[in-house]
C-alpha cells in the first residue's frame, strides 16, 4: 500500500468519523490528528451555540439549524487538519 493509498484511507475514516454527530467519535477524529485541545474547545463552543439555538427558537427549526452546525463545523476542521497531518507525516 502506497504512502498515497494510506493517507487517502485515513482521510476517508477521519470524515467517516467527524459526519457522525456525537461528541466521542468527534473527539476521537481529533486525537488521531493530535489536536485534542483544540477539537476539545471547537466541541464546547458548538454546544453552547446550539444550546442558544435551541433555546432562543421552538423545537423542529431550532434542530434544524443547529444540526448542520454541529457536523459541519468539526468536519471543515478535521478535514483541514487531516491534511495538514498527512502533509507533516509524509516528510518524515
Amino acid at each position: 500500500m502506497a504512502l498515497d493509498d494510506k493517507a487517502e484511507k485515513f482521510l476517508k475514516t477521519q470524515m467517516i468519523l467527524a459526519v457522525i454527530p456525537t461528541f466521542v467519535t468527534q473527539i476521537f477524529a481529533f486525537y488521531r490528528i493530535r489536536k485534542l485541545v483544540y477539537g476539545i474547545i471547537i466541541e464546547v463552543l458548538i454546544f453552547f451555540v446550539d444550546l442558544v439555538i435551541q433555546m432562543s427558537i421552538s423545537w423542529p427549526f431550532g434542530m434544524i439549524i443547529s444540526l448542520p452546525i454541529s457536523v459541519l463545523t468539526p468536519l471543515y476542521f478535521i478535514r483541514k487538519w487531516t491534511l495538514e497531518f498527512n502533509k507533516t507525516k509524509s516528510l518524515f
